[in-house]
């Protein structure tokens, strides 16, 4: 009977770990969402550009969309779809700083989809307060989690 018993707390011992949390230590997992600020700015330093994508090596946030004030969710949708391929080409996180933006396309014949989620996000923003950004200045912000575009163990 003792041994029973000694069996058992040997088992409880090695199943719970005596930090007293009652659950095995994790380990340290890739998240599978990254964060991206999306702002509203009065100008955009670039003319003629619908937004800007930052994406930042030094500096935090790390990705940033500015948007101009008049901007709608098929114009958010396009930033964010624009970010989601250069993550895809470049990785998760920058390698390189750089600004990212797109040159309206001629001759298109469809539009990409605006994301189901975008004019709630920008009702959100519009209600957000203004937060210090570097680089940037004081501007409304709000911080989404898009998903992972660089594939598990794959080269980043």
């Amino acid at each position: 009977m003792f041994s029973r018993i000694l069996g058992v707390l040997t088992a409880a011992f090695a199943l719970f770990p005596a930090s007293g949390t009652g659950q095995a230590p994790k380990t340290l997992a890739t998240p599978s969402r990254i964060p991206v600020t999306i702002a509203v700015v009065e100008r955009l330093s670039v003319a003629g550009a619908p937004f800007l994508v930052l994406r930042r090596t030094d500096v935090a946030p790390r990705d940033v969309i500015l948007l101009p004030t008049g901007a709608d969710a098929r114009l958010l949708s396009e930033a964010v779809q624009t970010l989601l391929v250069a993550r895809q080409a470049g990785g998760d996180t920058a390698v390189a700083s750089a600004a990212l933006r797109v040159r309206p396309q001629r001759g298109r014949t469809s539009q990409r989809p605006v994301l189901p989620w975008a004019q709630r996000v920008l009702a959100d923003l519009r209600r957000a307060e203004a937060r210090p950004i570097e680089g940037v200045g004081s501007v409304p912000t709000v911080e989404i989690w898009l998903p992972r575009q660089t594939r598990r163990g794959a080269p980043r």
